[in-house]
């Protein structure tokens, strides 16, 4: 069994005097109290001391099938677990006969085979606990055998409590044994590992450790509050400690473009109180324009405890401030992405299995500045990752863009799709099916231009709280390069629950017909949403929506129903692949996607690749039995009669689309002179393709008014 071992033994006189003759008599005092303590504490230590120590709470990935409760006894003495229980967060009885040696460690899991698999078959386990962590905090209590409470710990997935713990390969880790476990203060994440399976320090000594209590570092100040270039900015914290505060330091780095400078040191000084709780100060020399700071600040106290705030292992690991200025004169927001020299450093620890980490600590910046004027924000430590087009932006939980914690900024091949696809998300919303939220923002990245792009969410957790909507259920990407139906839709959420619901929907969508169908459909869909998704792609021909480009949830722990969310909405408006330039295409049929629907006659001949020619595809998963029931379907063009009469007009989007054409037209020229094009060409095509736009909203809709005549 793993152990740690802690000396009981301090030697006071004789030799002892000679070997600390020349320690300042106020530090040996501390640390001959600070022993004492420890040293009582410990020898002194029954039973009770037996502590809850670490919680995975919230693995990578929502692998719940990896949380896990470790104790350690951090007595001199062997600990009687037999009859023992957690009674509150999760359910366990521990067995007769569980023994707990000195300074050992014991684990409770929810997955033996998961858990051993992933750590080692080396780890001392007590057995499997009943339930399951709630990933938002609970109250843990372990109990005795006469029902005596003997630790509690309330932890929570917000500040002050450690962000890294939750769902981003960090346990919880208690500090120092012997103080209280109810405070934040005393828990810290474990240190990223090499390997998501094997987060956290199970069965073995804590990656802050400490004998006493380290400490605590509160009250953090900058000022002035917004620095700009060219200021000295003095940074404050209070610290406080159980033994006398030895030395309390600053550290920073500064953030120009991609490069990052060395770590420089500077002591702070105490300004107020004394030596046990006082207000400490250091001065900053003034910076350049258009630079980050990032600060953290480590306190020590005279018998050698030590703390650093932000730890080293949360997703923010130091405090952030820029010089950035707003002269944002455009009629977008400015966005500048930086990606800094350090690399998240790889964890030392053994692997037991080869699986790849990924995007556990974010290393790179994002300054947003609006063109209103208001204030520039910085989002520090998030990930700038490289994806086709663009980047993907994944925020800190507590920092998010407007409520949105992932975003894509790209422009992808036709300067058309940074225009159809804002434009169609307005549509999806205006007609209530809850879509992506959009703008264009003019880009910098690494100290480049990039002229304007387009800024979207990505749908997940954040996007479906914004939209008021239980996050709790199950997200799936719908994949049109993949084969089968559960390879087709990528599963988001709960990954590992697997696609039971998905398919049995879809088995009972497609055995049932009739009223049976349709009674069905009312009791595991959100029906007008749906309606309104299929209505809305008919109007903008969508072409690709009815079997693709969707998000479809099920709210497994509210409503139990399904809802679809639009996605990837750049060739529509009369695009598709091998579309005319003017994009003219008006004759999309309102029978596209349905069950039994065919390819119009001119396209049967050329009909090839399973059913693929041009615009046309075979019917999707959810369009084409849903669109073919008779209820549904004559909900379905009652709607987009509705549509077409009150949104989809020249009245209710001519000013969305004129409004989008007068932000954008500055920004055509100033991109058109970065990548080497003709600026008047550029802009030509820019108004020619806004114009197309608007023939879709007059030709598009005579069309289905026409057909919705027959």
């Amino acid at each position: 069994m793993a152990s740690l071992a802690i000396s009981s033994r301090v030697q006071i006189g004789g030799p002892l005097h000679a070997q600390w003759s020349g320690i300042h008599p106020a530090i040996l005092r501390g640390l001959l109290c600070a022993a004492f303590m420890v040293v009582t504490s410990i020898a002194n230590a029954g039973p009770d001391n037996v502590v809850i120590n670490e919680i995975m709470y919230h693995p990578s990935g929502d692998m719940d099938e990896l949380q896990y409760v470790e104790l350690f006894n951090a007595s001199t003495k062997q600990a009687d677990l037999s009859g023992w229980t957690f009674s509150k967060g999760v359910k366990f009885v521990f067995p007769p006969n569980t023994k707990m040696a000195a300074q050992s460690f014991l684990v409770v899991c929810r997955n033996s085979a998961e858990f051993l698999k992933s750590h080692g078959k080396n780890i001392p386990l007590a057995g499997v606990f009943n339930g399951h962590l709630s990933h938002n905090g609970e109250q843990l209590e372990l109990s005795n055998s006469n029902k005596e409470v003997v630790d509690a710990v309330k932890y929570a997935d917000s500040a002050p409590w450690p962000a890294a713990a939750d769902g981003r390969a960090s346990s919880l880790e208690r500090i120092c044994p012997f103080a209280p476990g109810d405070n934040a203060t005393n828990w810290a994440p474990s240190k990223p590992p090499l390997n998501e399976l094997l987060a956290g320090t199970p069965g073995r000594i804590n990656d802050f450790y400490s004998a006493t209590p380290p400490p605590i570092i509160t009250g953090f100040s900058l000022a002035p509050p917004s620095p700009g270039p060219r200021q000295p900015v003095t940074i404050g914290a209070v610290v406080e400690g159980s033994a006398e505060i030895n030395a309390v330091t600053l550290y920073f780095r500064v953030a120009a473009g991609p490069s990052l400078s060395a770590e420089t040191a500077l002591q702070m000084k105490r300004v107020s109180g004394d030596e046990k709780k006082g207000l400490y100060e250091a001065l900053l020399p003034p910076q350049a324009e258009q630079r980050v700071v990032r600060y953290r600040i480590e306190a020590t106290d005279i018998v050698g405890a030590k703390r650093i705030s932000p730890a080293a292992s949360e997703l923010q690991s130091a405090f952030s401030y820029s010089t950035f200025l707003n002269n944002n004169s455009s009629a977008i927001p400015w966005g500048v992405v930086l990606h800094p020299g350090d690399k998240p450093r790889a964890s030392d620890r053994q692997e037991f299995s080869d699986r790849p980490v990924k995007s556990l600590r974010g290393q790179d910046i994002f300054i947003y500045m609006p063109p209103d004027g208001g204030p520039v924000q910085i989002f520090d430590f998030i990930e700038a990752a490289r994806r086709k087009g663009g980047l993907k932006l994944r925020f800190l939980k507590d920092q998010t863009l407007r409520g949105m914690s992932s975003v894509n900024i790209i422009f992808e091949d036709s300067p058309r799709y940074a225009l159809s696809e804002p434009l169609s998300y307005e549509l999806f919303r205006l007609a209530g099916v809850p879509a992506e939220s959009t703008e264009h923002i003019r880009m910098w990245v690494d100290g480049r231009p990039r002229g304007y792009q387009l800024l979207f969410e990505q749908p997940n957790k954040s996007f479906l709280v914004r939209n008021r909507i239980n996050d709790g259920g199950n997200l799936y990407k719908y994949a049109w390069y993949r084969s089968g139906i559960v390879d087709k839709h990528e599963k988001k959420t709960n990954l590992t629950n697997g696609h039971a619901d998905l398919l049995a929907v879809l088995d009972g969508l497609t055995r049932m017909t009739g009223v049976e169908q349709w009674a069905f459909i009312q009791k595991n869909f959100e029906v007008e949403e749906f309606v309104n998704y299929f209505a809305v792609s008919m109007c903008i021909q969508n072409w690709d929506g009815f079997h693709n480009n969707y998000f479809v949830y099920h709210d497994t722990e509210g409503t139990g129903r399904w809802q679809i969310f639009p996605w990837d909405e750049d060739k529509t408006w009369g695009d598709y692949d091998g579309a005319s330039p003017k994009y003219d295409w008006y004759k999309l049929p309102l029978t596209f996607g349905m069950k039994g629907s065919q390819p119009p006659v001119e396209l049967r001949s050329g009909v090839a690749n399973g059913g693929f020619h041009e615009w046309w595809r075979e019917p999707g998963y959810f369009s084409g039995p849903l669109l073919a029931n008779p209820q549904f379907r004559q909900r379905f063009l009652t709607r987009l009669r509705e549509i077409c009469t009150t949104i989809f007009t020249e009245e209710k989007m001519g000013p969305i689309i004129d409004a989008m054409e007068k932000r954008l037209e500055p920004e055509i020229p100033f991109r058109a002179r970065l990548v080497g094009e003709n600026a008047a060409q550029a802009t030509a095509r820019f108004h020619s393709d806004i114009q197309s736009f608007r023939n879709q909203l007059i030709n598009r809709r005579k069309i289905i008014l026409s057909e919705l005549q027959k």
